[in-house]
């Protein structure tokens, strides 16, 4: 009976943590994606926050897919080229299929090029 308690606290814990680990997406970092400018997006995005999921209200977006929703195209090109997961899924939705939401039909056909695909 021990083990089934301490186990389901350890799981409830883990689980906790995870949702707590969410970052929001600050007025700073939206703008430097918005800008489209890649100084202005390294000064707020350090690389281990690239293939990070940050939350704006109840969504939820990577660096990548939030850049895809608005077309900033450049700002693709460099996280493409950093080697980002093109296909990671924040709140069921990949940078293709955000892309598409936007109607940034250019950034959709960027992101095909590049091995993004519908799931």
């Amino acid at each position: 009976m021990k083990k089934i308690i301490s186990t389901t606290f350890l799981f409830g814990m883990l689980l906790s943590a995870g949702m707590f680990s969410a970052q929001q997406l600050s007025q700073a970092k939206m703008k430097a994606i918005n800008s489209d400018n890649i100084t202005t997006f390294k000064k707020q995005f350090a690389p281990g926050d690239y293939n990070k999921c940050f939350t704006i209200g109840q969504e939820s977006y990577t660096p990548l897919g939030f850049s895809a929703l608005y077309g900033s195209n450049t700002i693709i090109k460099f996280l493409l080229n950093s080697k980002v997961n093109i296909n990671k899924k924040c709140k069921d939705k990949t940078p293709l299929e955000l892309a598409e939401t936007g109607k940034r039909e250019e950034t959709a056909q960027l992101l095909i090029q590049h091995g993004a695909t519908r799931n």
